[in-house]
């Protein structure tokens, strides 16, 4: 079969197009022919090997995300059969755990203790097939397409688990959504949204801020030229936001805890600025300030996503799409940060 297959870390220059032999199904497994592929900021991590709590074993083929039809199946499958169009979860959860306490069955499967990672510890979906477990695969509605998934599926399950799981946005609050250029950002402007809470976006270029008005943003901030605090305090009248969406990590997500109002929520789920950060302990203390993160999303998070989207409730944001053979192209558009919403590989 056709892959992307990387045989060290480095740039994007490591990612070669190849001819590997195509997986088989193992007991309990499907194999996926994959019709489309997200391009997400993990498989960046995981080609420079900056992930640090697993390792990728060479020759590996990238890819956390994407959808295909089902062709074959293993010994003991029952939920699935050929022909089934499917979305593999990219957090491979054994479903038992060995630990008194099993986030599976509390529906945490996405931070499963015995996990495996679709594009880091398992080959992923940058190629013709990928093998999955029955347990880590939902159906892909019939109203969405292979490319509508590909690009919507992480980052509308990841928003949605930030902003609905974990900061629990409420109508008539009001949501900060940092980053509201990228794939997570453009999403969680959307749910934000129907949710019924007044959204300022934030971003560093005013091309995706207009963007962003066009997804339903009520307000944005430039924080490349604008002190963001400063400007979110000045338009929630000196209040401060009730709600923080944050993707950025380092500078804005200091200004962010500055911009929030008394028993506000910041949801994280990524670092494209500095992973470690000062916090002024004495704000978060005094103002009651509540900071969580998410690993991407459990399977249910990823079964109301692919809902939402089949209903058109919610809207992928495509910047691009692209064949396989360029996903070295798809990661150094990512790294140049030059785009709005998330970009697709056609397999």
């Amino acid at each position: 079969m056709k892959a992307i297959v990387i045989r060290q870390h480095g740039g994007p220059e490591v990612m070669r197009a190849e001819e590997i032999a195509e997986p088989r199904p193992g007991p309990g497994e499907l194999l996926v022919k994959v019709a489309a592929a997200g391009v997400n900021r993990f498989d960046i991590s995981a080609r420079r090997g900056d992930i640090p709590y697993a390792k990728v074993t060479f020759p590996h083929v990238l890819g956390l995300e994407g959808c295909g039809t089902v062709v074959a199946v293993g010994e003991g499958v029952s939920a699935f059969q050929a022909g089934d169009r499917v979305v593999p979860i990219l957090s491979i959860s054994s479903g038992v755990c060995r630990h008194e306490i099993c986030y599976c069955a509390l529906g945490h499967d996405n931070i499963c203790r015995n996990f495996d990672k679709l594009g880091l510890t398992l080959w992923g979906t940058y190629a013709e097939y990928v093998k999955v477990t029955q347990f880590n695969a939902v159906r892909l509605p019939d109203t969405l397409s292979f490319i509508d998934a590909a690009a919507a599926t992480v980052a509308t399950a990841t928003a949605w688990e930030l902003a609905i799981s974990r900061a629990k946005v409420r109508q008539g609050e009001t949501a900060l959504v940092n980053a509201a250029g990228g794939a997570v950002g453009s999403s969680a402007v959307q749910i934000c949204k129907l949710a019924g809470a007044r959204v300022i976006a934030s971003a560093g270029a005013d091309a995706k801020l207009e963007r962003a008005r066009q997804l339903g943003a009520d307000a944005v901030v430039n924080y490349e030229r604008q002190d963001l605090a400063e400007e979110v305090l000045r338009l929630t009248d000196g209040r401060g936001v009730d709600v923080v969406i944050e993707t950025v990590g380092g500078r804005v997500l200091q200004q962010s805890l500055a911009a929030m109002a008394h028993n506000a929520r910041l949801a994280t789920a990524g670092t494209v600025g500095r992973a470690k950060v000062e916090i002024d302990m004495y704000r978060l203390l005094r103002k009651q300030l509540w900071v969580t993160g998410t690993h991407f999303a459990p399977k249910e998070t990823v079964k109301t996503a692919l809902r939402l989207l089949g209903e058109g409730k919610l809207r992928p944001v495509i910047a691009e799409i692209m064949p396989l053979t360029e996903a070295g192209r798809a990661h150094q558009r990512l790294e140049s940060r030059d785009f709005f919403g998330n970009m697709v590989l056609q397999v």
